[in-house]
């Protein structure tokens, strides 16, 4: 058998797999990334001081309290990032990730620490527009070392500079192994060599030493054909003569269930592929997120709702809002509120899906669906308990019918409360799904959100939502 090393990718990226990115590794990076936020944070609260201390006083207080500050803040901020993994290489790199993390944990720590002012009774001794300069310093500085990472380790990373672990990549014949290097390399490995593994004969202890075995720090094998689960242990069982890591990587249907919880049964491992449903304390948890953030965003998009009103009622003949029969938790049937945006009022066994340019929409139709604000109504049905504010979006019944016969996991979608926004809008599955493959695309982002929900998901995904409106490509 004859397995040639690949010379496209994995030979491209090991010619420079020795060099790191100015002598340093990934684990040295995460360091200096807490350092740098660390030391960023002394900085921007001695720049605060020293800047409003002396135009508001005219003189510079004692600065021994805003030292003492500043080293609270900044070891309450690096524990935190540090606690999520947020210094790690590739989450460095998921820059809205970064931004969501800073607006969050940066004043988190600013109020714990006029907490303890306060409890300590120093509320007096501490400036609230020192405070204030301080928290604006430190989130611009924390976002300038955010571009500047996101700038050099992007650079690094794709002259492959960066990554420290040379990996042997072993894979079947006809797998596709460009999007594996490429997210390897983001993970701090460099794919130096390629192994191709025949559907039929083991390989020989020769054939791993020709393709560089000795050289590598790990081998990942990479395997996509269930249909030929021999080979896959041929191969494993030829490599435990070598003193190794090996590590398997599966996608697909494997890959998904792999990617669950796991529990220990025996002396076996279990994976979590359905996650239960949430306790007694996280759906309160949840529900007094919805109510909260509905009556706040009620409140104050009421002014928004009325002038939408009037353009309805100006623009075209018809009610101000449309009503439509829909599939909420464990199935149970609710109708969802919208602004009306187009001249129909569809609730039928055949729904057709707005379209580009599509000839029922209004002229103000259009304008509300590419902003979202047909959307604001369904506060309500958040308010009612019929919705969440974060969670799959609801279908139309046809459209549950339809793809529930078509594609194997949609109706686990139903196992939480629909909701406004979910993982899978933001995402890049917002808007017209004309396809099965983006449908199956959608419901796989929704079960990813069931499996892995928290009250910090909620937080992250309704901030992001608000970026991804200026995004109107896929909307109308």
């Amino acid at each position: 058998m004859t397995m040639p090393v690949e010379q496209s990718w994995g030979s491209h990226l090991s010619v420079r797999s020795d060099r790191k990115w100015f002598g340093l590794n990934s684990i040295a990076i995460t360091y200096i990334a807490a350092i740098s936020d660390f030391l960023m944070l002394l900085a921007a609260t001695a720049a605060g001081y020293a800047l409003y201390e002396p135009i508001v006083f005219g003189a510079f207080a004692d600065p021994s309290l805003y030292i003492g500050v500043g080293l609270l803040v900044a070891t309450i901020f690096v524990l935190a990032m540090g606690g999520v993994h947020a210094y790690r290489p590739a989450q460095i790199l998921a820059f809205r990730h970064q931004l969501l993390l800073i607006v969050t944990l940066l004043p988190a720590a600013l109020l714990f620490l006029l907490a303890v002012a306060f409890f300590l009774k120093l509320d007096m001794t501490i400036s609230r527009g020192a405070i204030l300069s301080i928290a604006m310093l430190s989130a611009a500085g924390l976002i300038g070392l955010r571009l500047m990472w996101y700038s050099h380790l992007k650079k690094a990373i794709a002259r492959a500079s960066f990554p420290t672990r040379r990996v042997l990549l072993v894979c079947p014949n006809a797998m596709r192994t460009e999007a594996i290097v490429q997210k390897a390399a983001m993970s701090g490995l460099s794919v130096t060599y390629t192994m191709r593994v025949s559907d039929t004969l083991a390989p020989s202890n020769e054939a791993f030493e020709r393709h560089g075995i000795a050289d590598v720090d790990e081998v990942i094998v990479a395997w996509s054909d269930y249909g030929n689960l021999p080979a896959l242990d041929k191969c494993l069982c030829a490599l435990r003569q070598f003193c190794v890591p090996v590590s398997v990587m599966f996608d697909g249907l494997i890959g998904d269930i792999v990617e669950g919880y796991t529990q220990t049964v025996g002396e076996r491992r279990a994976f979590l592929t359905h996650r239960p449903p949430l306790d007694l304390y996280e759906r309160a948890l949840k529900r007094a997120f919805d109510i909260g953030f509905s009556i706040v965003a009620l409140i104050v998009m009421f002014p928004i709702c009325l002038a939408v009103a009037i353009a309805i009622k100006l623009d075209s003949r018809g009610p101000v809002f449309f009503v439509q029969s829909r599939k909420g938790y464990s199935g149970r049937a609710f109708r969802i509120l919208k602004f009306r945006s187009m001249t129909v009022m569809e609730d039928a066994a055949f729904i057709r899906q707005a379209t580009r340019n599509d000839p029922r929409v209004t002229r103000v139709g259009a304008f509300i669906r590419s902003t979202s604000l047909d959307e604001l109504p369904q506060f309500w049905n958040v308010l009612r308990g019929d919705m969440s504010v974060v969670g799959p979006r609801p279908h139309a019944l046809a459209h549950d019918d339809l793809y529930g016969a078509l594609i194997a996991q949609y109706a686990s979608r139903r196992h939480v409360k629909p909701g406004l926004t979910g993982w899978a809008q933001i995402s890049g599955y917002r808007g017209e799904t004309p396809t099965v493959e983006k449908m199956a695309g959608r419901v796989h982002h929704d079960i990813w959100y069931i499996n892995n929900w928290s009250l910090w998901l909620d937080l992250k995904i309704v901030l992001l939502t608000t970026i991804s409106m200026l995004d109107r490509r896929n909307v109308y």
